[in-house]
């Protein structure tokens, strides 16, 4: 698929597909005997607070939540979509108040596998039982108690305005090319860059982020969210290290992805022990990981997509790139963690 093309499928067809068409309500009979044990204390305890990190959502995103778990699940439950903090800063505020035994503002947290475990280590994340739920065995993570909800990636993108599919680099090698210093914008945080190592390993890796740092002088956004502002605006034709946002996509932004395979990065979902919630997290956790209805609107209201879900951006970026790189949790909890502190030591020395 040519990035023109690509560009197109997103803004025209993928979007209104995963609006226009929603999977058949779920059979109450067809619930999975623990989670059917779980429906009476989760509808009693009628609440979930969900973070969704630094994102703005809206009433209407918990309304849409709300109505598709009645129809799914056949009970009200108050979904409050509770932001804050990027996720390693809200993570350790949770650590702090778990640690001072303070009330946590979130019953429920979806976030990459090492800040889970950070959680996790602290206590402050409950053992769910999600193979009771019936889950997917291969999407849990036991060993930080979390669930997979969804993933990002950590791609390339460019302006379409600036530059024509013929003239965008279609490897990491043609990108750290001389080419293009001093045209390329990114953030300077070890888990912008650390996800590479799936695809690279550690050492490539790092010589990836000193030629894009020191040899390219990279232009710096001050949080990898700016980075699609700065490449929309013109202000760098090429961005490294963030999705084009759902908004970016809505509104036909001059922004594509670039042909370079890419590494995604997990989302897990994790019940908080403090909770005075834990079914109906644990039972809206298991909804958006688990069944078709719950991963369409957490690609669609969340933004929370997976690869494998047409429709979504990832999934066209893993078809315009031939796939895409991934690893499991235990990776992220060891491999990941290595190369993660690998980063941050380099970026302190540049």
């Amino acid at each position: 698929m040519n990035a023109d093309r690509f560009r197109l499928s997103l803004a025209s067809a993928g979007i209104a597909v995963m609006t226009a068409i929603a999977a058949p309500a779920l059979a109450q009979s067809d619930l999975p005997a623990g989670v059917s044990a779980l429906l009476d204390d989760a509808a009693a305890e009628g609440t979930v607070s969900l973070f969704v990190s630094s994102d703005a959502r809206t009433a209407e995103d918990e309304a849409r939540l709300e109505e598709a778990i009645a129809n799914d699940l056949g009970i009200d439950i108050d979904i409050r979509l509770v932001g804050g903090a990027p996720d390693p800063v809200y993570v350790q505020q949770l650590v702090q108040q778990h640690n001072a035994g303070v009330g946590v503002p979130v019953d429920l947290i979806v976030t990459v596998p090492t800040l889970l475990g950070v959680l996790n280590e602290a206590g402050a994340i409950a053992a769910t039982d999600w193979a009771a739920l019936d889950a997917n065995p291969e999407e849990v993570a036991e060993q930080v108690h979390g669930l997979f909800v969804a993933e990002f990636a950590r791609p390339i993108f460019y302006n379409t305005n600036l530059l024509k599919p013929d003239e965008v680099p279609t490897s990491i090698e043609e990108l750290l090319s001389e080419k293009w210093a001093g045209r390329i914008v990114t953030a300077a945080l070890p888990d912008v860059f650390s996800p590479w190592a799936i695809g690279l390993g550690q050492e490539k890796t790092l010589e990836m982020v000193e030629t894009l740092l020191v040899d390219l002088r990279a232009g710096i956004a001050p949080a990898p969210a700016a980075i699609r502002t700065l490449v929309e605006s013109g202000e760098y034709p090429i961005g490294f290290g963030i999705r084009i946002s759902g908004d970016q996509i809505a509104n036909n932004s001059p922004v594509a992805y670039a042909p370079i395979k890419a590494p995604l990065v997990p989302r897990f979902a994790g019940v908080l022990e403090q909770s005075s919630n834990k079914n109906a997290a644990a039972l809206v956790a298991w909804w958006l990981s688990q069944t078709e209805n719950g991963q369409t609107l957490s690609a669609e209201v969340l933004e929370w997509p997976r690869h494998t879900t047409p429709g979504t951006d990832l999934y066209e970026l893993s078809q315009l790139t031939d796939g895409v790189y991934s690893a499991p949790a235990e990776w992220w909890m060891t491999k990941g963690v290595e190369a993660g502190n690998a980063v941050a030591r380099l970026l302190q020395d540049i």
